[in-house]
């Protein structure tokens, strides 16, 4: 049945759509599921069917965000990025920068709790998916500690920039954290040669 798969995106959409506007003026904790499903003008049996609460929705949402950034960098290699990490960056810090235009609000349902960890895990396990990287950092155990350092230094720089809408444009953000990241990759890379 081709078209119940449609009717079924499009209550998911309709919920996850709904969750981010609502989140446009109020807290997560503050919502409702009441609230939610006359936003998205749906049963309570569609919201159930589809979810389990409120909570699900959100991390449904940090999934979606996250897939997407999978998407974005695929044609990346961790190794290609030592050497010159903007690519990546300045796509980062533009997908970070148009979610501070509350019509384009990518991150609004993300505590920066939740950003910081779901991020940090995915720069890390980004820069541990490449066995070039993992060689040169002096095996994966090593390389691990390494990855961890770095996607958390990245993550709170992000977070910090986009937290505390700093004026700098996200083609400055990129610049300063490649060379924050350039500068500790290369001192990593000298340590493990020696």
């Amino acid at each position: 049945m081709p078209g119940s798969n449609r009717m079924v995106e499009k209550s998911i959409k309709a919920i996850k759509d709904a969750l981010l506007e609502i989140m446009y003026d109020k807290d997560f904790k503050d919502i409702t599921v009441g609230e939610l499903l006359k936003k998205a003008n749906i049963s309570r049996g569609t919201f159930y069917a589809h979810f389990k609460n409120l909570e699900d929705v959100k991390q449904q949402l940090i999934h979606d965000l996250y897939s997407h950034a999978d998407m974005l960098f695929a044609d990346y290699k961790a190794s290609v990025l030592a050497d010159d990490p903007y690519p990546i960056l300045i796509m980062a810090a533009e997908l970070m920068y148009a979610s501070r235009n509350p019509s384009k609000r990518y991150l609004k349902f993300v505590t920066v709790y939740d950003l910081g960890v779901t991020l940090k895990d995915w720069i890390a396990k980004f820069i541990l998916d490449d066995e070039k990287i993992v060689g040169e950092f002096g095996g994966y155990e090593t390389a691990k500690v390494y990855a961890d350092i770095i996607s958390g230094g990245v993550t709170h720089a992000f977070n910090m920039w986009i937290q505390r809408d700093c004026p700098v444009s996200p083609e400055e953000f990129a610049q300063c954290a490649k060379k924050l990241l350039l500068g500790g990759i290369n001192d990593i890379r000298a340590l493990s040669n020696n």
